[in-house]
């Protein structure tokens, strides 16, 4: 039996790791289980609007642009650079995210409540651990428990006294205290700030970062789930019946997915204390443009615990061309435990709940929506846990010994963008080549 370089999962991390492949005249083969390549990095057409799946924005750091991202067959021409317009609902208006350094733009007794817990906030002990700890000792008790802690407990579908700083990246801003003071101050001072700016197709949503990545593969299966996986004889098992010998796996598929296809006892104990939430997007076609005071806003966060999605999100904001003349494409996402996701009753209970709340924040009339798209993220955050570091070591480390590198953002259980995900592929299949 022939083995070969097998790609497991055909989002743009896999697609990386197979055009690498390919261009390095391994035998490989890419196996998707849905029926269209892309991952999550897709986009849904319907008559006049286009959907992501959630919002998808291309931030670059290691590549000047996406004509320059290895691989991706992209030209410039289709893109560009769009400076970032986020909002977070607080005091019953928009303000400028992030909203930590931006407090002086709520209303004048909340604006004074944050003040004065800021210089009242506990001194940041050098031992401390856990995100919630971070977040108070960082911002104060009051942007704390109003804006902040629900904000991610909403997003990632977990107490906060769950997480280690270990979830804080460049995603999460540090405290800053020049800034927050200049934020309360309101004194228009500009600092520089962390992805102020992002590259977007001018047509067609993300979908055209995936077909640049998929360019030219000649060995990709779509609708080719792989349903077991035996490790010592180096052979997976898919819902077509045929068995894949392997040389060297690369898996973007979620780790903790991946880890219960096997049959080694460790992995499966370690992967079962692995821990994420599910997000799932509504996409709506709405009639008419936006309200005022979301015209030009990209997205806008939403930690109020009363309403029950963490973000909404225009697409048509981002780029007209998402939305005919005259109509408007949005979306709203809401966070759920990863455990819970299949025990949801998404359209008629959740759903319904999700338009309510648009009506009565005035945002979207449920009148004006034309058509409705509908998108569950199995895995959407992993949970970055006090025992996650550990767990995730050990099992990379054991799969090592069977030839298996995992990729990309939930092949290695991790928090990063569609660009690290890209070069995490590349870096993984390079240094096995």
């Amino acid at each position: 039996m022939s083995r070969k370089w097998l790609v497991a999962g055909g989002g743009i991390s896999g697609l990386a790791a197979a055009q690498c492949l390919q261009a390095n005249n391994r035998d490989y083969l890419l196996l998707e289980r849905c029926p269209a390549l892309g991952g999550l990095t897709r986009t849904t057409q319907v008559e006049d609007f286009c959907f992501d799946y959630t919002g998808h924005f291309l931030h670059l750091r290691r590549y000047p642009s996406p004509a320059e991202i290895p691989y991706g067959h992209l030209s410039n021409d289709d893109w560009e650079t769009v400076e970032r317009k986020s909002y977070f609902l607080a005091g019953g208006r928009l303000i400028t995210a992030p909203v930590q350094y931006h407090l002086g733009e709520l209303p004048d007794g909340l604006r004074d409540e944050c003040e004065k817990s800021y210089n009242a906030r506990p001194k940041a002990e050098a031992d401390v651990t856990g995100f919630r700890e971070f977040i108070v000792s960082g911002f104060g008790q009051v942007v704390a428990d109003r804006f902040l802690i629900p904000q991610n407990e909403k997003t990632m579908a977990t107490p906060l006294n769950r997480l280690s700083i270990g979830a804080v990246k460049r995603f999460f801003p540090p405290p800053d205290e020049a800034r927050i003071r200049a934020g309360l101050a309101n004194t228009g001072e500009r600092f520089a700030e962390y992805n102020t700016t992002f590259w977007y197709p001018k047509r067609d949503g993300i979908d055209v970062l995936t077909r640049g990545l998929a360019h030219g593969l000649k060995s990709a299966s779509a609708t080719e789930e792989i349903t077991a996986i035996d490790l010592q004889r180096r052979i997976a098992t898919t819902s077509s019946g045929r068995n894949v010998a392997w040389e060297k796996m690369f898996p973007s598929i979620p780790l903790k997915a991946l880890c219960l296809l096997t049959d080694d006892a460790d992995l499966r104990n370690a992967a079962a204390r692995l821990s994420h939430s599910s997000t799932i997007s509504f996409n709506f076609g709405v009639r008419g443009k936006l309200p005022s005071a979301l015209k030009d806003a990209h997205w806008v966060y939403v930690p109020d615990r009363d309403i029950p999605f963490y973000r909404f999100g225009c697409y048509s904001n981002i780029s007209p061309a998402m939305a005919s003349p005259g109509l408007s494409a949005v979306y709203v996402e809401v966070g759920v435990p990863g455990e819970e996701i299949d025990n949801v009753d998404i359209i008629s209970k959740t759903q319904k709940d999700v338009i309510a709340a648009l009506e009565t924040l005035g945002w979207v009339k449920s009148e004006d929506i034309i058509c409705a798209v509908t998108h569950v993220i199995r895995c959407a955050y992993v949970h970055h846990t006090p025992e996650r570091d550990r767990l995730v070591g050990e099992i990379l480390a054991r799969l090592k010994e069977f030839g298996v590198h995992p990729i990309g953002r939930y092949g290695l259980w991790d928090y990063v963008g569609m660009e690290d995900s890209i070069s995490s592929a590349l870096t993984t299949v390079e240094g096995e080549l």
